[in-house]
C-alpha cells in the first residue's frame, strides 16, 4: 500500500512541477511578442490598374492612375498571378 502511495505522489509531484514549468515559459514568453510588434501601422496603396485589354493588381501604385469604375468591385486577387482579361463576352479573371 505504500509503496502505491509513494508512486501516486510523485506522479503528482512531477505533473506539478511540470505545469508550473509551463505556465512560468508561457508568461515570459507573452511580453516578448507584445513588445516585437511595430509601434506604426504601415499601409501600402494597391489598385486594379488597367489597359485596353488587361488589368493587373499593383501594389504602390502611383496616384495618378485611376482604378477604371468597372473593376471597382472586384476586390484583390484569388492568387499571385490572376489578372482580368478582355475578351468576346467582358472581362474574364484568367488565374494561370
Amino acid at each position: 500500500m505504500s509503496v502505491l502511495r509513494n508512486t501516486s505522489l510523485t506522479a503528482a509531484l512531477v505533473l506539478g512541477l511540470g505545469l508550473a514549468a509551463g505556465t512560468a515559459q508561457a508568461g515570459i514568453a507573452t511580453p516578448a511578442t507584445a513588445t516585437a510588434a511595430p509601434s506604426v501601422a504601415t499601409t501600402e496603396n494597391v489598385r486594379w490598374v488597367c489597359g485596353v485589354f488587361h488589368c493587373w493588381w499593383r501594389p504602390n501604385a502611383p496616384g495618378f492612375w485611376v482604378t477604371p469604375g468597372y473593376a471597382r468591385g472586384w476586390g484583390p486577387p484569388p492568387g499571385p498571378r490572376c489578372f482580368w482579361r478582355r475578351g468576346w463576352g467582358g472581362w474574364n479573371r484568367v488565374c494561370p
